[in-house]
């Protein structure tokens, strides 16, 4: 059994979630949502500085394989206070909203999207060669339609088993103050994305309670292992390819980089592919990438009724037989 809380999250910082785009001319695009893996690492990272005082690299993984088990995060979506600014790919193109209110993409990005570009400096005190990079990011504030200006927020949801457990630890869902081992809040703030560095992602919890959305997914949603998705519903998150299912939208290749990547320890053991020869190569930022695969985009249609089960990284997959 499962217990859900719809979660608020304000910005404090700009937001970088990186991606490999095969789309966009950005150096360094961001997604406009958060996937669901972005909130397993920075879980798994704040749960374990937490019980460890110097976390091993055992520790880390360890302590991601008890959040995978216990733990279900969606996707979490750009939301300003009234809107919730899902992607949708409808048949006048990609937009963004819910079922209220509809923006375009150039008016999204307009409001919530912002990049700036960078460059190192040599000896001479000129751009070096080839050093020319551009970020995009979601940016922590915008101005509303009366040109005040707001925190941008997102949404979404956290599943946790009953009787959940990390290291022995008892993890408790208390209804309007957060997720707790012990007295320590592990969602009260948290580090999401890339450029963390440079004080990116620092998202801090604003509301514990019940959205009102209750027919929207995934807030509708109770039960992670059965998400039931209608016939001309979007996708909530992104869902692994398959042929038989009718569709409207996108299809692209998922894939990363990072310190290790559960699903590529699936399919070859404790050490990631091409990573044999040197143990400590694992380690570092990037140097894992895990294993690429093709899913329908967020806010794809699906023109089959089915059942779904949200996965540790909130991507989905067909329940067959369901």
């Amino acid at each position: 059994m499962w217990k859900k809380i719809d979660a608020v999250f304000r910005l404090k910082s700009p937001l970088h979630i990186g991606y490999m785009s095969f789309e966009v001319f950005v150096a360094s695009p961001t997604r406009y949502y958060v996937p669901g893996r972005n909130f397993w690492g920075a879980i798994t990272k704040r749960i374990t500085e937490f019980l460890y005082d110097k976390p091993a690299r055992d520790n880390y993984k360890e302590i991601g394989r008890k959040v995978m088990e216990n733990f279900r995060f969606s996707y979490f979506y750009v939301y300003d206070g009234k809107t919730i600014y899902f992607p949708q790919y409808t048949n006048k193109g990609l937009v963004y909203g819910d079922n209220n209110r509809r923006i375009t993409r150039s008016e999204f990005e307009r409001r919530f999207i912002r990049s700036f570009v960078s460059t190192a400096i040599d000896t001479t005190g000129t751009a070096k060669d080839k050093s020319l990079h551009e970020l995009e990011f979601i940016n922590n504030n915008f101005r509303d339609e009366d040109g005040n200006v707001k925190n941008t927020k997102i949404i979404g949801c956290i599943w946790l088993k009953e009787e959940a457990k990390v290291n022995g630890e008892k993890v408790l869902l208390k209804l309007n103050e957060g997720i707790f081992i012990k007295e320590f809040n592990v969602i009260e703030e948290l580090i999401l994305g890339g450029e963390s560095k440079y004080g990116f992602g620092h998202v801090v919890m604003e509301s514990i309670k019940k959205v009102e959305f209750p027919n929207l997914l995934p807030f509708k949603c109770e039960n992670p292992e059965r998400m039931e998705i209608r016939e001309n519903e979007f996708l909530p998150a992104h869902l692994k390819y398959k042929k038989s299912l009718h569709f409207r939208g996108n299809i692209e290749p998922l894939t990363g980089r990072g310190y290790y990547d559960p699903k590529t320890l699936e399919k070859y053991g404790d050490r990631g592919k091409g990573d044999q020869e040197d143990k400590n190569e694992e380690t570092k930022p990037g140097k894992m990438i895990s294993f690429p695969e093709y899913y329908f985009s967020p806010g794809t249609t699906i023109f089959d009724d089915g059942n779904f089960r949200v996965k540790w990284d909130g991507t989905l997959e067909v329940v067959e037989n369901g």
